[in-house]
């Protein structure tokens, strides 16, 4: 078979779709999208409404974007403190690859390694 050299790219922008949309139940499930556990809480706690979803922004805004060898993630200006933590809040991180991503992805790959 030939094989095409040319697969990332397009690849690349047939994943970020994907894995945007498979960050969404992990989110409403309060859980790190790549590994499944529970995010932890707020100190102190912040209110009646979900860790990270006061007003939605965030996560309603948020796109994966093709860049060069890998992924960006554009979202607020909040949006990598939660994922990483600060000196003073815990991190919750809400991007990651789900184990319910993998499959998808690698099929995606092969389509365009195989075209």
């Amino acid at each position: 078979p030939q094989f095409n050299l040319n697969w990332w790219a397009p690849t690349q922008k047939e994943w970020a779709p994907v894995l945007l949309k498979d960050q969404k139940p992990f989110w409403a499930d309060e859980r790190e999208p790549g590994t499944g556990r529970p995010w932890e809480k707020r100190v102190p706690p912040t209110g009646d409404w979900p860790i990270l979803k006061k007003t939605g922004v965030m996560q309603n805004t948020a796109e994966i974007v093709p860049r060069n060898d890998g992924f960006m993630v554009n979202t607020t200006s909040y949006g990598g403190f939660n994922q990483f933590g600060t000196s003073k809040m815990v991190a919750r991180p809400w991007m990651g690859i789900p184990d319910t991503s993998l499959e998808k992805l690698s099929g995606i790959a092969w389509k365009h390694i195989l075209s």
